[in-house]
């Protein structure tokens, strides 16, 4: 389901679009001291409501600047801080007869150490979104919406992103791949999911959206990349964020959390807990088609599913300054997961002799224990913003599954039993370098990293025994021990270099070494050796300072993972049904091109091309004239996929106020607008038989904001995506939803609560039709989607900024992982 990111600044985008503007010139005596030496930042704002809100914030090296902002009135603050020398205050007015060009003159630093932080001009309004060649930026903190909401929900506000099939999100059509602080999780699909819908959106100061990440992250990395940092900002005690959010329907879903932050003149620290209790319906309907039958014979399936599960999580973490230049974090992230999955299925066709009527009841239960421990030493060796940097990481994660199943075929009861007992490993070192040439706009990052990856998972089964005896007193006919190793040795190099004030050019070049074994009861099953090169490229031409031209392009590998290769059954199993993994998979290989065009950064217009040498998906085995289906896996040969994507913001200000609208400074936490999107996805999968024409799927939303009596809030996002074609998979019937959200803030903004009623006419389901060889099938998956939510959040304490890093891992200047 596409979101629509609710920080929309487009109040920003008319004005800067219909308004004068305004310029500041300022530079730097370079008597004594070397200014182009020294790194500085710029930012904008003008008193609302009594207080200041940023407009612009800008780092820069340059001796001469020249900003470029609205013409509005209003009395504007000039603030420069940097790492050695004392701040630089001005202030200054902006009037109707103010000359185009305002000269504050030669500014002077004058010794006091002082840490980094920012040149403030402080005028007119945040603007939420920023992009970049390589990425787009989307701020979190103190946004009025998004903060009232779980980072899970701010994610998928995001334009362009929606859940992906399965679990997970997908950008452009995508798996993307989920980043803390620049360090790739390590959590399963559904823990990962839990952790995002418990964690506050308040304790995200941005998101990052990697669509086409370049060398510096992982050739593995074969999607988007969505990396969340957290807020880096303490108070000197304790400060911090208790979160309650409860859904209703027929089920129950509560998640509170806690967040404490605080720090002392050389550590800060940070402290992170929540818990995430779920109950879920599922439905699902099939019908399948055998076609080398003749005439081809049917048989319909019904399913219904209750999941309950529970996830508790705890992150502390420290950050230790070690001096002026050098700090050492310490991460830890525990979880422990458990749920219960009760089903009863229905398989039935009068089309078969003999006729076929079996009842399936089941139930599976399991459990996982996941332990991350990470070290991280960070070096600024001088004030060109040198940075040496060591990571040091290791995972490990250890999990649990019974399935108990009970079939009646023919008035004759068969029982079995499925246990699953795995564990996970995962160790990297990296080293990463960022060398910057401020005089010259050139930058040289380079890193080296080796991990190592080991699985083992051992299956035991006793499946159709004629007695119930054996799920009081389990035991086993046989099992499968897989066993599975990766380890990877990588290095890379990137060049960044700007030509004045309206290009920026961007070059990678990652070297990859992949080694992989798989045995299964002690026989090999799986050796594979991998060497290739990754380029990427990605430019930016402005146009105009909030007009931007953007191209990338990246290869990438997608490694199959170990669950794909794995011979355990390892998915749902009756007596017409089983999976099994599949050892002769291939790497994908991807070749993805981005063509971007933004205009403020809210409006924007994009091209998205993916060539995939090989693509796994998941297949389905058939035998002729056999009803016995195994799922497993396949790799497809030269896959294309295209998608375009557009948004538009309208605040409705302009039908009331005109063009004079545009001449005040204006809060989006008091404006209506709404935000319109269209996307469009098609994939071609060269010598696939569809059953039909493969068309590409539309998928148009509008996001609204309106502002009601009281200070209330009121969000509506409403989305449809047509019938079409994805991947392998003909969607039937359109998908559709409607969510409204209410929402206030109490306190000076340190109380937030909301209402919200999400998919409110329960239109959200797959209808889906798939062929494979020798069957067709059709299929219907329906959650319970229609869910009252209450979420409160009350933040007590200050946030200000820190004397070091922050208790998180920087998330400044971090290059990705190599």
């Amino acid at each position: 389901m596409y979101r629509i990111i609710t920080l929309i600044g487009i109040f920003f985008c008319f004005s800067q679009a219909f308004a004068q503007s305004q310029q500041i010139r300022f530079s730097f005596a370079e008597k004594e001291i070397p200014c182009g030496e020294i790194p500085k930042q710029v930012v904008l704002s003008v008193p609302l409501d009594g207080k200041d809100s940023v407009l612009l914030k800008e780092t820069f090296s340059d001796c001469t600047k020249l900003i470029e902002v609205p013409k509005i009135p209003g009395v504007y603050s000039f603030t420069i801080r940097t790492q050695l020398y004392q701040p630089i205050l001005l202030s200054f007015e902006v009037g109707p007869n103010t000359p185009d060009t305002i000269d504050l003159g030669e500014l002077v630093f004058k010794d006091d150490v002082a840490q980094l932080e920012e040149v403030t001009v402080t005028g007119i309004q945040r603007r939420f979104i920023k992009v970049d060649a390589d990425k787009t930026t989307i701020t979190v903190q103190d946004n009025p919406v998004l903060t009232v909401s779980s980072i899970y929900d701010a994610i998928l506000k995001i334009p362009g992103i929606v859940p992906y099939p399965g679990g997970g999100f997908a950008v452009n059509g995508q798996m993307a791949s989920v980043y803390f602080e620049n360090i790739p999780s390590s959590l399963s699909t559904d823990d990962l999911m839990n952790l995002l819908k418990s964690l506050p959106a308040t304790s995200v100061e941005n998101i990052e959206i990697i669509s086409n990440p370049g060398a510096s992250y992982d050739a593995n990395v074969s999607g988007a990349v969505i990396n969340i940092n957290s807020i880096s900002k303490a108070t000197k005690w304790m400060s911090g964020t208790l979160t309650l959010n409860y859904g209703l329907n027929q089920n129950n879903k509560t998640s509170p959390s806690l967040v404490l932050s605080g720090r002392r003149s050389k550590w800060s620290w940070q402290f992170q807990t929540g818990i995430s209790y779920n109950e879920r319906s599922l439905r699902t309907t099939s019908e399948r088609s055998y076609t080398s039958f003749n005439p081809v014979a049917k048989m319909s399936s019904e399913r219904k599913e209750q999941i309950t599960s529970d996830y508790f999580y705890w992150k502390p973490s420290l950050t230790f300054r070690l001096n002026k230049h050098a700090s050492l974090i310490l991460n830890y992230n525990g979880s422990v997961s458990n749920w219960l999955t009760k089903g009863e299925g229905l398989t039935y066709s009068q089309e078969i002799t003999p006729v076929v009527s079996f009842q399936n009841t089941y139930s599976q239960k399991g459990s996982n224990l996941n332990n991350e421990f990470i070290v991280k030493y960070r070096n600024n060796f001088d004030t060109l913003n040198r940075v040496l940097s060591f990571t040091a990481y290791y995972s490990d994660n250890v999990g649990n599954n019974l399935r108990k199943n009970m079939q009646r075929v023919s008035e004759t009861d068969d029982y079995s039993l499925l246990k699953y007992q795995s564990g996970l490993s995962r160790f990297y070192a990296r080293a990463d370098a960022e060398i910057p040439f401020p005089k010259i706009k050139f930058n040289v990052n380079a890193g080296l990293k080796y991990s190592y990856l080991f699985n083992k998972n051992l299956g035991s089964y006793n499946l159709q025994n004629p007695s119930a005896a054996i799920f009081d007193n389990p035991f086993y006919i046989y099992s499968i021990d897989y066993r599975y190793n990766e380890d990877n040795l990588a290095a890379y190099v990137e060049l960044k270099k700007g030509f004045g004030k309206k290009v920026s050019v961007g070059a990678g070049l990652r070297a990859e070494n992949f080694t992989l074994n798989g045995r299964a009861n002690g026989s090999t099953s799986l050796t594979r050796n991998y060497f290739n090169l990754f380029p990427s490229f990605n430019a930016i031409y402005r146009i105009t300072p909030d007009i931007n031209l953007i191209g990338t392009y990246s290869r990438k590998i997608g490694i199959p993972s170990y669950s794909q290769f794995d011979p355990n059954n390892n998915g749902y199993y009756d007596s017409y049904s089983t999976s099994v993994g599949n050892s002769q998979l291939k790497p994908n290989f991807y070749d993805n091109a981005e063509l971007k065009f933004s205009v403020f950064d809210y409006m924007q217009l994009s091209a998205h091309y993916t060539h995939s040498q090989t693509l796994n998906l998941t297949e389905v085995i058939v035998e002729p004239n056999s009803l016995q289906t195994v799922q497993t896996f396949k790799t497809y040969q030269n896959v294309n996929s295209m998608s375009y994507f557009m948004s538009i913001p309208v605040p409705f200000g302009i039908f009331k106020q005109g063009m004079d609208f545009f001449n005040h400074p204006v809060d989006i936490d008091k404006i209506s607008f709404l935000y319109l999107y269209g996307e469009h996805t098609k994939t071609y999968i060269d010598g696939y038989n569809y059953l039909g024409k493969n068309k590409g799927i539309w998928t148009f939303g509008v996001y609204s904001q309106f502002i009601l009596p009281w200070k209330i809030r009121m969000n509506v996002d409403y989305y449809i995506a047509n019938r079409g074609n994805y991947q392998i998979y003909t969607y039937l019937k359109n998908r559709t939803a409607l969510e409204v959200v209410f929402s206030r803030e109490f306190y000076d903004k340190k109380l937030k609560t909301s209402l919200s009623f999400q998919d409110i006419f329960n239109t959200e389901r797959d209808v889906t039709r798939v062929a494979y060889p020798n069957l067709n099938l059709d299929g219907y998956t329906k959650w319970d989607t229609r869910i009252i939510w209450f979420k409160v959040s009350y933040s007590f304490g200050r946030y200000e900024k820190p004397e070091s890093d922050g208790p998180a891992i920087p998330q400044r200047g971090d290059s990705g992982t190599p």
